[in-house]
């Protein structure tokens, strides 16, 4: 029986990524219909769900920024430019 193989040494293994899934790390895992209901109907909760603590209890404290901030907030989740706590967009409706 003969070695066919001698000599041959196999390609490395590609780098191993610890904490990654694969997935655009500019883009946020949260998704914007629970910011959208929490708008609705429980208004400050969706700052507390994306991880700004501070900006939902000034948010809760100024009611919205008397409608303002709650108007720029509606429009900007639903356009898909509301960030998380980290800076990254959430795009995902669901």
């Amino acid at each position: 029986m003969s070695d066919n193989n001698a000599g041959f040494t196999p390609p490395p293994a590609p780098p191993v990524v610890y904490g990654s899934t694969g997935m655009d790390q500019s883009v946020s895992d949260k998704t914007i219909l629970p910011i959208v209901l929490f708008l609705i109907l429980l208004p400050t909760v969706h700052r507390f769900y994306v991880g700004k603590i501070g900006t939902g209890l000034l948010f809760f404290f100024t009611i919205g920024g008397l409608g303002i901030w709650w108007i720029y907030d509606v429009i900007i989740s639903i356009t898909g430019n509301f960030t998380d706590k980290k800076g990254r967009k959430i795009t995902r409706w669901i």
